[in-house]
């Protein structure tokens, strides 16, 4: 699969502006090109004749990574990129994507996609063809509603061609089977049933090609994420996390195999939902393999006290098996987790453990025998303010991890599985949940 090149517009644009004094700029203007070349100023002029005949105003995609109003890809695969503009008439379909190619040595208006909706909610740049050059997918947002409308388009010797329309939820693409050309994956929402649906096109005979629809497994108020990865060694999939009724979340792994598109979740005969708003499939163990969450409550130190939840981690089989191979305790409001050993699985229970002056949410991790009786294994502390290096290397405690405005550290009880276990071991064991800067969600 060839190199893909995009080159959008950079900071380095901004700040050409704001150094020649540019601070008055109309929201329209900063949305333009910057005037620091004569190639630029070319496309500029000839982006200003189209605007200006056809009476349109600037309309930047409103989601995604690409949210520029003027955007640059190699749309016939000859090296040098196309302009894309991005706009909005009044129109009976106003919305409008102009592309601008250079031609003689300047840039000249070859084509303009013309749709309808009231916002343009999406663009990506894509390879769906195997051929030189990308081809562009456009979401529409028709109303103000969830289902909105997606395109792709090719620029095929100076002309655009529309391979395929289809309205949609929500989309991604990957390349689900494995020929070294992208795919798109959508999903749809029947909002009386609340039944979701995916559906996945490929690239067939110069068309993108609908498969068969197939349903998520258990009815979704609302996808919370969709993500890509591996469910087996060369077998890319689609994992879908759906929000269901009473706050919990259910994860579909979808498929492309033997020539079939598959959801493996239904093949699952265990399968069940995730109480918990935070818990979603991931790597947890960086094997190359996204592993999938399932939550187990552990035992309470006393009657009275708060109930915790382990997370086993599993591969789904592509027969719907399921392989445990992690086991952690999250503690998401703390910002960390920690590994569970496999033998200490449903005989640890965790509880609150005594205040220290500059800790907050310390929690201790003990051993249960069946009984009321338990006994400490360790100790986990977060340390804050000035003194909290100082603090966390106290009274037997050794240090974890020193963040700038915390230190994690720990103390061993006095449990048997304490005696095995040394400071250099959990450190190990403990981690730090990272965050999605995509999604603002762990």
């Amino acid at each position: 699969m060839r190199r893909k090149k995009l080159a959008l517009l950079s900071l380095a644009a901004l700040f050409c502006l704001l150094l020649s004094g540019c601070f008055v700029k109309t929201v329209d203007e900063l949305y333009t090109l910057p005037r620091h070349s004569d190639e630029y100023d070319n496309l500029q002029k000839a982006i200003d004749e189209v605007m200006a005949a056809a009476g349109c105003e600037y309309c930047a995609p409103i989601s995604g990574s690409n949210q520029q109003s003027v955007q640059l890809a190699d749309l016939d695969g000859d090296g040098e990129e196309e302009a894309i503009v991005f706009a909005k008439t009044s129109d009976e379909k106003p919305l409008k994507a102009y592309v601008f190619d250079k031609l003689d040595g300047a840039y000249q208006n070859i084509s303009v996609i013309e749709g309808n909706g009231a916002a343009f909610a999406r663009v990506e740049y894509v390879d769906l063809d195997g051929e030189p050059g990308l081809e562009i997918l456009i979401g529409r947002q028709l109303t103000d509603q969830v289902l909105q409308s997606v395109s792709a388009y090719a620029l095929d010797s100076g002309e655009i061609v529309r391979l395929m329309t289809a309205s949609y939820s929500q989309f991604t693409t990957c390349d689900l089977d494995n020929n070294g050309m992208t795919d798109l994956f959508l999903l749809r929402f029947d909002a009386e049933k609340k039944q979701g649906t995916a559906e996945l096109y490929r690239y067939r005979k110069g068309l993108m090609e609908k498969g068969q629809e197939i349903p998520l497994s258990s009815s979704a108020v609302s996808v919370k994420r969709i993500m890509t990865g591996a469910v087996a060694y060369n077998i890319p999939a689609v994992f879908v996390t759906s929000a269901q009724e009473e706050d919990s979340l259910a994860t579909d792994v979808f498929i492309f195999r033997g020539g079939t598109f598959q959801n493996v979740s239904a093949l699952d005969d265990t399968q069940q939902t995730v109480r918990n708003p935070f818990a979603y499939a991931c790597d947890i163990n960086s094997d190359g393999l996204v592993e999938l969450p399932e939550l187990v409550s552990l035992p309470a130190a006393d009657a009275a006290g708060e109930t915790y939840s382990l997370i086993r981690w599993y591969h789904l089989g592509l027969d719907g098996k399921r392989e445990i191979v992690l086991r952690t305790y999250h503690r998401f409001s703390g910002g960390w987790y920690v590994e569970i050993p496999e033998s200490w699985d449903e005989r640890v229970t965790i509880s609150r453990a005594e205040e220290i002056e500059g800790a907050r949410g310390a929690l201790t991790f003990s051993y249960w025998n069946g009984s009321a009786q338990v006994d400490p294994i360790f100790t986990i502390y977060a340390f804050t303010g000035e003194k909290r290096l100082e603090r966390a290397q106290e009274d037997g405690r050794f240090l974890l991890l020193e963040q700038s405005d915390v230190c994690f550290s720990a103390q061993l009880g006095t449990a048997a599985q304490a005696q095995e276990l040394t400071p250099d071991e959990l450190r190990q064991m403990f981690h730090i949940i990272h965050v999605d800067w995509n999604t603002g969600e762990t």
